[in-house]
Formats: structure tokens, sequence, C-alpha cells
């Protein structure tokens, strides 16, 4: 878990250096979205899985809440 939670520091780090509307910043809110839905234990392994395999987490989201605004419901790798 120790290698998820540096993955984790790093794209934040990345985020705060390239600044709000980068792509980087976009996937670290992805990243706390996700650290939100699924707590850090499970984000933590998921970025490992993901540097493994060279893919990203990804919010998945549904529509069937009755609201307008989409709701994350999952994160997947893509």
């Amino acid at each position: 878990m120790g290698k998820g939670k540096d993955l984790f520091g790093k794209y934040n780090d990345l985020a705060r250096e390239n600044g709000v509307g980068s792509e980087d910043c976009q996937y670290a809110n992805v990243l706390f979205q996700a650290l939100l839905m699924v707590g850090e234990r499970k984000v933590f392994e998921l970025l490992e899985e993901a540097d493994e395999s060279g893919k990203k987490l990804a919010l998945e989201y549904s529509n069937d809440h009755g609201g307008e605004e989409a709701i994350p419901s999952s994160i997947v790798l893509v």
C-alpha cells in the first residue's frame, strides 16, 4: 500500500505544479472523489494496479438517481 500512497501524493504534487484546469489537476480530483467514495486503502490498491497495468482510475457515472446531475457510482480502470 506504500506505493499507492506515494502515487497518490505524486499525482497531487503534479496537480499543484500544473494548476487548476490541467489534466493532472483533473486526475487528482478523480482520485480525491474516489477516496471519498471507497476510502484510502481501496484507492491506493487501485492506484498500484493501475500503475502496474499502465492504466488510470476513472469515475463511472449513473443517471438512474432521478436528478439532473450525474453522480459517480463506481471507480474503474481505463
